[in-house]
């Protein structure tokens, strides 16, 4: 096998691969990202053995043939030639070694059978949908902070895609917090819902940020493959139950505040300062149109601030984890946001006009 490419371009293609491959690995093929050069082109593939990522790109392939090689050295060697560089990739097969050269720089590199890289099954996948870019950057980006951490509870960890026969949404919970969105045009189409794991929801993320073509999304009840133009994933799906998140969601919350998005979170942000617990609790007490947002040092050192409101209620006294609701208002952004309460303690929802299709719901903490 021999190619010539330019290293802006095999650069740009080894990035996403970095976080697919695992720094450790016990199978040390999975180490490796393999490199196919047929007629036209590369294609190369890393795998986990949960998730696969495959890009195709443009080169000058002068043999066709097919190789695996170390990602982060790969990496690495091509990240440091220098800016304008033609590199050359070909192999000895007699001596199971990557010549990789550019410039006055040769590198050799032992390679593993090309034969022994595990490929990922993605043959019946029953359901498939095709969905704007930028609907599904929020489908993924307007949930994926609220996924889980626990690895006992793995349905957690990860986002829920399903649909209703009218249109498609995905949720997120990690049991303190929740996020629920929607495509503003229907998708006449009912299916299951499948649980994507949340490293391939940050995989899908990131290639997202470049993308900006419809998404193809086809799957079965354990796998999903998603294509975004010249990259193809390929995952395995976390096999348990998503929990019944619309028995959580509040029906009759009726006490609600309507405040600036921006404005808020500055507040928050400077008064949740003062405190140095780790969950760095503030206090909301709202009536007649204004709220006081406080907080407490261990040192018993406080900090408070007051908010114009537009309030509907009697009176509000609760407390929040400050990440938790900086995190939605950081995704809101501008805008006015507006707090549903309860006078018990069902948990408070957060809407905006400019998130129509979105819905965040925040356990409150206890006094």
């Amino acid at each position: 096998m021999e190619f010539v490419i330019k290293k802006k371009n095999l650069l740009e293609c080894l990035s996403h691969f970095q976080s697919v491959v695992e720094k450790r690995n016990t199978i040390p093929i999975l180490s490796n990202v393999k490199v196919s050069a047929l007629q036209g082109g590369l294609t190369i593939t890393a795998t986990d053995l949960a998730m696969e990522l495959t890009e195709n790109l443009v080169a000058n392939v002068i043999q066709a043939g097919g190789i695996t090689i170390p990602s982060q050295l790969f990496f690495d060697i091509i990240r440091k030639a220098p800016d304008q560089s033609e590199i050359i990739l070909k192999n000895d097969e007699k001596n199971n070694t990557v010549y990789v050269l550019f410039g006055d720089s040769k590198f050799s590199i032992p390679m593993l059978p090309v034969d022994d890289f595990p490929v990922m099954d993605e043959d019946k996948l029953e359901i498939e949908i095709k969905v704007k870019s930028k609907n599904f950057k929020n489908l993924v980006n307007n949930c994926k902070f609220c996924m889980g951490l626990d690895e006992s509870r793995q349905y957690l960890n990860g986002i829920y895609l399903h649909s209703n026969g009218e249109t498609v949404s995905t949720v997120a919970t990690d049991g303190h917090r929740l996020s629920k969105c929607s495509l503003p045009e229907p998708i006449k189409q009912s299916f299951d819902g499948i649980i994507i794991p949340k490293k391939t929801v940050l995989e899908i993320s990131k290639i997202l940020e470049e993308y900006d073509e419809d998404i193809n999304l086809s799957f079965s009840k354990t796998r999903m493959r998603i294509l975004l133009g010249n990259i193809k994933i390929v995952s395995k799906l976390v096999n348990a139950s998503f929990p019944d998140y619309e028995s959580v969601i509040p029906k009759d919350n009726d006490q609600t505040m309507v405040v600036d998005c921006k404005s808020f979170s500055e507040t928050i942000d400077r008064v949740s300062t003062i405190s140095d617990e780790k969950f760095r609790t503030v206090k909301f007490e709202i009536s007649k149109n204004v709220c006081v947002v406080s907080s407490f040092g261990n040192d018993k050192s406080l900090g408070t601030e007051s908010v114009d409101v537009d309030f509907s209620g009697s009176q509000v006294s609760i407390n929040f984890n400050a990440r938790y609701i900086l995190d939605v208002l950081n995704i809101i952004k501008n805008g006015k946001v507006k707090f549903s309460f309860s006078n018990k303690t069902a948990p408070t929802i957060l809407e905006c006009d400019n998130l129509k299709n979105t819905l965040f719901l925040i356990m409150q903490m206890r006094a």
